[in-house]
């Protein structure tokens, strides 16, 4: 978990356009930070690892990465949004669309979805 959204609040509060954090929330996000890092469960993958995350059940973060210089292969991240609605086996979300077969994402009417299998 990464506090930094939390924290950036205050170029908005700063401006007057949303109230302060209070003392409580503060404390809470405080709480909630010193938490995660008590139970932050570090992994390291090697090549050809794939990590699946529900971002419903768990809260994740990416420590910094440098890549290989080249001629070595490059770092080549991929994000998958699995969405199986309930009925077929998919996990019941909080989201008013969650039964739909194309829930989230960035979808351009019907421009199909291009992935490049190769890092650029």
């Amino acid at each position: 978990w990464d506090p930094y959204y939390i924290r950036s609040l205050d170029r908005f509060s700063s401006k007057g356009i949303i109230p302060r954090l209070s003392e409580a929330q503060i404390e809470a996000a405080e709480v909630l930070e010193a938490t995660c890092k008590r139970l932050a469960l570090h992994m390291v993958l090697e090549v050809g690892d794939i990590q699946f995350l529900s971002n419903t059940h768990v809260l994740h973060a990416r420590t910094e990465y440098r890549d290989h210089e080249p001629p070595a292969p490059r770092r080549h991240l991929m994000r998958l949004w699995l969405a199986t609605p309930e009925e077929e086996g998919g996990w019941k979300l909080p989201f008013r669309d969650s039964n739909e077969k194309q829930r989230g994402g960035i979808q351009v009417d019907d421009t199909p979805p291009v992935a490049n299998l190769d890092a650029e």
